[in-house]
Order: C-alpha cells, then structure tokens, then sequence
C-alpha cells in the first residue's frame, strides 16, 4: 500500500540521482558492437504525443529560482578542451560503430512521449490517449516545470552542439538550435520514468533502464556530448525530487495513478 507522504520518496530519488552518474559512464562505456534491444509496440508504433511547449512563467511547482541547474551542476567541458575532445571520440566511435536497430531507436527515441515508455509499462494495449486525459496532462504540466529549469540553465552554459564543432558527425535526427548542455531529452526522461515509478512501482527497474536507454540515446542520434546526458540526468532526477514535495503535484498525480493504473489493470 502506498504511503501517503513523501518522505519515502525523496531518498529514492536522490539515491537515484546519485547512481545515475555510474550507469551513463557504463553505457557510454558499452563495447562497439552491443546494442539494446529496441523498444517494439502498437502503441509506440502508432501514436506519439509530445508535450506542447512552454515558457518559464507557466511553472506550477518548479521554477529556476527554486531548482538553479547553474547552481547544482558543474560546468561543461570548454570547447576545445582535453575532455572534450574525448568526448567529440566517443561520438564519432559511436557514430562508426551503431547498428540499424539502434539508429532506428535513437530516431523514435526523439519523441517525447509516454509511449516511449510503453514496454517498460509492462501493458502498451493499457495506453489508449482516450483512457489517459489526466495522465498525460500532468505530464504536459510537469513539461512546464521543467522549461522553466532547463531553459535558462542551457542558455547561460551556452555550450555548442557537438556536430556544430566536429564536422564529421552527421546527426540522424533534426538538428536542435538551443544549447547543448544538459540534455533537456534526458532530464525528461528521468522525471517522467522517475514520476511513472512512483504511480507503477512494479515497473521501477524496467522504467528507470529504459530512462537510461532513451537518454544515451541522444549521443547515438549525434546531437549531445555524453556530459550533457549525465547532467541531464542528474538535473531530471532533482526535478522528480521536488515535484514530489509540490502538493499541486500531489493531487494531480493522485487522480492520474488511479487513472494509469487502471488503464494498466493493475489494482
């Protein structure tokens, strides 16, 4: 039975946070020739639903004056730098090395949707936007919160895309303009698996790898460094943290659990 407080949430949520680091340096790390399997459903296949956009003055519970990433995060490699020319390597050896499965994943895996987290789920029939209007418009409104963090942290760390500085990497999916550092794809990833767990919690494990998958997914599309990921990462981790002490958090999330979990048919 779930507990009504946070307090059993938040540790687990920085306890994430703090391992996230260990996981990206491992998948980054992974041997040229593995992969992971892709994700496959109905769903996924069928529909996408992306959060409409934002601005920062639409936050509900997290603004940039209560989460500054400038202030929790390190600066990323400077341009031209020992670091990051390793990291520009690893690209390009990760560009060389991906198979078509992963190309194919890391194409869909630009989406942010719901349904990107289908199989982790456990049930992709369970995940009909007709049966989710409460589900996915706390998501949507969990994407203001977090635009209002990201946006101004990427524009003051200002760092340029990785294909803007080695000309031999060839993105494979659309070229983003904003800043690169963090990654605002991965610091979705982790809030949303990191919401997700806490109304599925028998699909813990299985959202949070897939969280992980989606995000290393963005240095195998070629648009972001591997320290944007893991800063994304992190800061999508904070983020779950404190909407899970936001009490207008709390009472949509607790209309949208009931909801999911019954789409799910879960008790």
């Amino acid at each position: 039975m779930r507990s009504a407080g946070v307090a059993w949430r938040l540790p687990i949520a920085l306890a994430f946070l703090l391992g996230s680091v260990a996981a990206t340096n491992a998948a980054t790390r992974a041997a040229p020739g593995a992969t992971t399997s892709p994700t496959t459903s109905a769903a996924t296949a069928a529909t996408q639903v992306t959060a409409p956009s934002a601005t920062p003055d639409t936050a509900r519970c997290v603004d940039a004056s209560s989460l500054d990433l400038r202030r929790i995060l390190a600066p990323p490699p400077r341009t031209g730098s020992p670091r990051a020319r390793a990291e520009l390597d690893e690209l390009l050896r990760i560009q060389a090395h991906r198979t078509s499965s992963e190309a194919d994943l890391a194409r869909r895996d630009a989406a942010r949707s719901i349904y990107r987290f289908a199989d982790a789920l456990g049930d992709a029939r369970g995940l009909e936007t007709r049966r989710l209007p409460r589900t996915l418009a706390l998501l949507r409104h969990i994407g203001f919160d977090e635009t209002a963090v990201l946006t101004p942290a990427k524009r003051d760390f200002a760092r340029p895309r990785p294909f803007a500085v080695e000309p031999r990497l060839a993105p494979i999916v659309a070229r983003p303009t904003s800043g690169s550092y963090p990654s605002g794809h991965s610091l979705w990833a982790y809030t949303t698996a990191l919401v997700l767990a806490d109304m599925v919690p028998e699909r813990r494990g299985q959202l949070l790898a897939r969280a992980n998958q989606y995000a290393r997914n963005r240095t195998v599309a070629g648009v972001h460094y591997p320290s944007d990921v893991e800063a994304g990462k992190l800061a999508g981790t904070a983020l779950a943290a404190m909407l899970f002490a936001c009490p207008a958090f709390e009472r949509e999330e607790a209309a949208a659990r009931k909801e999911l979990r019954g789409a799910l048919r879960l008790p």
